[in-house]
């Protein structure tokens, strides 16, 4: 008997080779992948090893012991053992060649995963290069970076006329949700959380201004924040120069009755901004909401934040409110890669947009188009 191993790149190579010199008749003993040779991971080796009876099955064929001879008879047995042997051998191949397929299959796909990365990996070609590397070099996270790039691959390359920027907005634009902002339809209550510096207090008198004096509303402020030293006055100006009335609620308990004393069709709640780390103010939040009804959450973020504690700070602020988002000092950010990426990966509404101190003037819906303009162009 010869028992031999064969390798190849594929089960069905080795299988090939194997059949090749030994013949059809051969029994595969075992396959699986190869342990002596090194191979790219999308094209590991597999190796079987057969065996055979020696001389070959032509050879063992002609010398069969005729039909007339006695089954009892150990040429008979012999027979009927080479053809169990031979049956089996013919299951086996056709299981392992199932498997071939089944990994062939696989390995076409890894394979053609190889080609996409390699254009983006170190022998990137077209437009899909010069996009990845321009989201890198806005500070986009390298795994979105990565996927918008892949995503121009696998697609239709784009338009000749297409400038750079203009690809970019628009595979970033396919990626964000229509704009949510507040609705206005019926008397609303909104209250505004984020972290510590991120623009609550600023942004609340800015849509203060926009639905009292453009959408001719009726506007309550109500601070919740006596944390901070010279919080309360902060928004008293603002309140004072628009021209609605702003209360101070010492306790949540407070919300309900400052509410019932000052009807208005809009109602702005402002918190005060601690760390994520701080239980007792993630407490607070929730039973804000609780007492003042809320019809809306918007959660401020900074676009000089990182996106990864960007994100884990969206995710500690809201907790299992339905938040929405509004990206502040986007003015202050040296690029909108780091937000982007928090947007994309938290994939929640977009309200708004802040880019500067003026009020009402620098605060805009978060339309998809706008959001790719910022990171493409660097403007609105």
């Amino acid at each position: 008997m010869i028992v031999k191993r064969y390798t190849g790149k594929t089960a069905e190579e080795a299988l090939v080779l194997a059949k090749w010199e030994l013949g059809e008749d051969a029994i595969i003993l075992s396959s699986g992948k190869a342990r002596d040779r090194w191979w790219k991971l999308w094209e590991t080796g597999y190796q079987v090893l057969v065996a055979t009876d020696y001389p070959s099955s032509k050879e063992r064929t002609t010398a069969r012991v005729p039909d007339s001879e006695s089954p009892s008879t150990p040429a008979m047995v012999s027979s009927l053992e080479e053809t169990a042997v031979t049956a089996y051998a013919a299951t086996n191949a056709l299981a392992t060649d199932e498997r071939s397929l089944e990994l062939s299959q696989v390995l076409d796909l890894l394979k053609g995963l190889d080609r996409r990365l390699d254009r983006i990996e170190g022998i990137p070609s077209g437009r899909a290069e010069e996009v990845y590397a321009w989201l890198i070099q806005e500070e986009v996270a390298e795994t979105w970076a990565r996927r918008l790039a892949h995503e121009l691959v696998d697609t239709d390359e784009a338009p000749e006329e297409e400038t750079l920027e203009e690809t970019v907005a628009r595979i970033i634009g396919a990626h964000l949700a229509p704009p949510a902002p507040i609705s206005i339809a019926e008397p609303t209550v909104v209250v505004l959380i984020g972290p510590t510096g991120s623009g609550k207090t600023t942004t609340i008198a800015k849509l203060a201004a926009y639905f009292h004096l453009e959408q001719k509303k009726s506007v309550l402020l109500i601070t919740t924040d006596t944390y901070r030293v010279a919080a309360v006055e902060h928004i008293k100006t603002y309140a004072e120069i628009l021209g609605v009335p702003l209360e101070v609620a010492m306790r949540p308990q407070d919300i309900p009755g400052i509410q019932k004393k000052h009807p208005a069709d809009v109602v702005l709640i402002d918190t005060a901004g601690h760390s994520v780390n701080h239980g007792l103010y993630m407490a607070e939040i929730q039973t804000i909401v609780q007492y003042a009804k809320a019809r809306e959450v918007i959660l401020t973020l900074p676009a000089t934040m990182g996106p990864t504690t960007m994100v884990e700070t969206a995710h500690r602020l809201a907790q299992d409110l339905p938040v929405k988002l509004c990206i502040t000092k986007v003015d202050e950010a040296h690029h909108g890669g780091a937000a982007v990426s928090a947007l994309l990966s938290l994939g929640w509404p977009l309200a708004y947009i802040t880019d500067g101190q003026g009020v009402p003037d620098d605060i805009r819906v978060a339309f998809p188009d706008t959001v790719a303009q910022w990171i493409a162009k660097g403007v609105f």
